[in-house]
């Protein structure tokens, strides 16, 4: 009887981590893929960048607009504005600037 429970709390153990593991390689992939299909790039010059998003928070979108920024000359992303759009979508415009 001991043997029976000690090898089913094994099995459960043992399930929980391959499940964890296949949870984790799933969030991943879902997130890239709502990232791809809620932000585009509405204008883009080397002194700013606008994007429009919507379902992502806009610490994440800053986070293409530093990357954007640094690709001009390594320059600096400083969030100029955000404002809701219509259909509930949001825009942020970065500017691309350089720190001395």
């Amino acid at each position: 009887m001991k043997n029976l429970k000690i090898l089913v709390a094994l099995l459960m153990v043992s399930s929980c981590a391959v499940a964890n593991n296949k949870v984790e390689d799933d969030y991943y992939s879902s997130n890239i893929e709502r990232f791809m299909q809620n932000v585009s790039i509405k204008e883009e010059t080397p002194r700013f960048v606008t994007y429009e998003y919507k379902d992502i928070r806009v610490d994440e979108v800053a986070s293409i607009a530093a990357h954007y920024c640094a690709k001009q000359g390594g320059k600096k992303a400083f969030l100029r504005q955000s404002i809701t759009y219509r259909n509930h979508l949001r825009r942020a415009t970065f500017d691309c600037v350089n720190l001395q």
